[in-house]
């Protein structure tokens, strides 16, 4: 089935938070405070100067690293949390293993937010989150998308598999790369495989194999794959669910069946870095709010419908 993506989208499916600790809420931990202005002894007046001291700017900034497929709905909460927090939050979008990388290296963060759990994870093993709390969030699932015109008339996956149809993927290394290599697996082993009790014919067989031989390029986010489907530089990519909620621009997309379809668990914590850890610990807390849930689940994000 063939959907059409204007502004919206028909996929909405609910959230669950998956705890692992509880922050501690005590502020003797603050690690970064304000000094106050110095009092400066008045000057000798002159007869060629009189100017007024210029006002010092005491907005403080919130570092946080974010996956790229996060960056509409952090937006749509941005200045709310500025406004109620004179605050200015400088986001860093990418994907979740190059973020990794940075805070590995030495990068400074106060909150990060990854598209795959795992790297969450792995930033505490490398005891690199503020003690070592971590959350579950919420949670992405794969769709295929095309362009508004669909030039290649693709309306199921195994249309992916023709020849001369353009594929984009992400890296293997970025979580949408991964949740992608791990689905075009399950096909051709749940659909292909005529032992499976789910098999739809020898046409499914070796299905990544014959999707891997029409992908043209591989993308370092999904935020790139969503570009370049919607410029029509190729003719279907696969991304998240999220990314079909937020697009201005027409697109079309088919959904991946559960069965073969890759759920994506999205991770969130506060950085060994923290500089203003009172304010990091606030925004992770709303992130895990009832309020955040919803906002989440109204750009795609969230657990899905359980079938009673």
């Amino acid at each position: 089935m063939i959907f059409v993506i204007a502004g919206s989208a028909l996929l909405v499916f609910g959230s669950e938070i998956i705890r692992k600790n509880h922050y501690n809420q005590t502020e003797n931990f603050e690690q970064t405070s304000m000094s106050p202005t110095p009092i400066l002894e008045q000057p000798e007046s002159s007869p060629t100067s009189n100017l007024s001291p210029s006002p010092i700017n005491m907005t403080r900034e919130l570092r946080v690293f974010a996956a790229a497929s996060l960056a509409n709905v952090l937006n749509a909460h941005k200045e709310e949390f500025e406004k109620e927090n004179n605050v200015k939050l400088m986001f860093n979008f990418g994907s979740s293993s190059s973020l990794y990388q940075q805070l590995y290296s030495g990068s400074p963060a106060d909150v990060y937010l990854s598209a795959d759990f795992k790297w969450t994870k792995k930033l505490n093993e490398s005891e690199l989150l503020y003690n070592n709390e971590y959350y579950n969030f919420t949670k992405n699932k794969l769709v295929v998308i095309m362009p508004a015109d669909n030039p290649k008339n693709i309306s199921s996956l195994l249309d992916l598999t023709r020849p001369n149809v353009k594929v984009i993927i992400a890296t293997p290394t970025s979580p949408i790369g991964k949740y992608t290599n791990i689905t075009l697996t399950k096909i051709g082993e749940i659909w292909g495989d005529e032992h499976s009790p789910q098999y739809r014919g020898a046409q499914w067989n070796n299905y990544r194999e014959e999707v891997i031989k029409n992908i043209i390029s591989y993308e370092p986010t999904v935020s790139h794959i969503v570009s370049k489907v919607a410029l029509g530089v190729c003719d279907a990519g696969f991304a998240y669910v999220s990314d079909t909620k937020s697009q201005q621009s027409d697109l079309k997309y088919l959904e991946v069946p559960e069965q073969v379809n890759t759920i994506g668990t999205y991770g969130i914590a506060v950085s060994e870095t923290v500089s203003k850890l009172s304010l990091a610990t606030k925004y992770v807390e709303f992130w895990l709010s009832d309020e955040a849930q919803i906002l989440l689940a109204d750009y795609g994000f969230g657990e899905p419908i359980e079938e009673e």
